[in-house]
């Protein structure tokens, strides 16, 4: 398993001849953010604005991906994805959030994506506390924030942690202020390789990921 960061919430998911794309920025997104391109299978997108519905970056060579976006359950090549609906706050707009659940190659992950408020439904807690591998985002401003995000993981006991949603046009702090939280200091990696027998021995491992 090989997971790779594009900046803000932009992540490459790849197992064997599988790719997903998460929440690929658009070119012109509003964030300013420079972006990438690369062919996926299946796209997921929490919530459908620029700087999370860039479904155009990860097609390639004429190949398009499979699209996900909105709460529901979705089969897609022998996986199953689940959505559940929550709400996100971008420059004061309310806008409709999906927290992610899907498995590939028996390991299980969660991603949060933009979510506003650390209260979080029961039926999603529930969903939440047999994941191994969760994306948290802790940049603030409309999402959670550093504190908001350590809170709602303290809750659950995933495997691996991988926090989103900082960098350029976050506070510059807000990384150092999770990992505090988070009593953790991982050096930042380029991409995170990893197989379902090394979770075995980890809980609330914090992986901090450069923008790639």
């Amino acid at each position: 398993m090989i997971i790779t960061y594009h900046g803000k919430q932009f992540f490459k998911i790849q197992q064997g001849d599988l790719t997903i794309a998460v929440n690929p920025l658009a070119k012109d997104n509003p964030a300013g953010l420079p972006t990438t391109k690369f062919g996926a299978d299946v796209t997921l997108c929490s919530v459908r604005h620029p700087n999370y519905d860039g479904f155009d970056m990860t097609e390639y060579n004429g190949n398009e991906p499979f699209k996900i976006y909105g709460p529901g359950n979705y089969e897609v090549k022998d996986n199953t994805y689940v959505g559940h609906g929550s709400k996100a706050l971008i420059d004061g707009k309310e806008y409709l959030n999906t927290i992610y659940f899907f498995k590939a190659e028996g390991i299980s992950f969660c991603f949060i994506g933009d979510l506003h408020s650390p209260d979080i439904d029961q039926k999603t807690k529930e969903h939440i506390e047999s994941v191994d591998v969760i994306f948290v985002p802790i940049g603030g401003e409309g999402t959670l924030s550093p504190q908001e995000a350590a809170k709602v993981l303290k809750f659950f006991s995933p495997k691996i942690i991988i926090p989103m949603d900082y960098g350029k046009d976050r506070d510059p702090a807000t990384l150092e202020v999770f990992k505090k939280e988070m009593s953790s200091s991982p050096a930042p990696i380029e991409k995170y390789v990893f197989k379902k027998s090394d979770l075995d021995t980890l809980t609330s491992h914090v992986v901090i990921l450069e923008a790639q």
